[in-house]
């Protein structure tokens, strides 16, 4: 059933989906995209996956007798376009080229503190402040602080 016109029309749709890839991604990736859909929204991967898609479809709908395209050479160069196209579409969703002007982020470096096993961490003070009345009359608010030590301090503050 699949004869020698159908692998060298997919030869031949291999090497235009690799080429479509590669060019859209080098020279058109580079300054155009769709920021909406973020990694999805590059050419090369928009071109590569409607057509991908759609290819691959009309080249196994072709090998079944079904659809546009009954000859050997037709449904070979589809279905290995399909492919083809698929392959480097997926590698540029996982690979994306940034667009020009971007550039990675620097990433400050990564300092490593080692800690003793069994020192405590110092705890954190606690303060505790006193409502205000309801009347609205000025009343002090007493502060209660504990220190590293353990000692407790009390400070009184006057709120207006």
């Amino acid at each position: 059933m699949v004869g020698r016109d159908f692998y060298l029309g997919g030869a031949g749709g291999a090497v235009v989906g690799g080429l479509q890839g590669y060019c859209l991604r080098s020279f058109v990736d580079t300054k155009y995209r769709i920021e909406a859909l973020g990694d999805f929204g590059q050419p090369s991967v928009l071109m590569g996956l409607g057509g991908g898609f759609t290819a691959l479809g009309l080249g196994l709908a072709g090998l079944l007798g079904k659809g546009p395209l009954r000859g050997e050479t037709a449904t070979g160069a589809a279905t290995f376009y399909g492919v083809t196209a698929l392959a480097t579409a997926i590698w540029s969703l996982l690979f994306p080229v940034k667009k020009g002007g971007q550039t990675a982020a620097a990433r400050p470096p990564i300092r490593v503190v080692k800690t003793a096993t069994g020192a405590k961490p110092a705890p954190k003070p606690q303060v505790r402040i006193s409502k205000v009345g309801a009347t609205g009359a000025a009343k002090p608010a007493v502060v209660s602080k504990t220190t590293a030590a353990g000692a407790t301090r009390r400070e009184e503050a006057q709120f207006m």
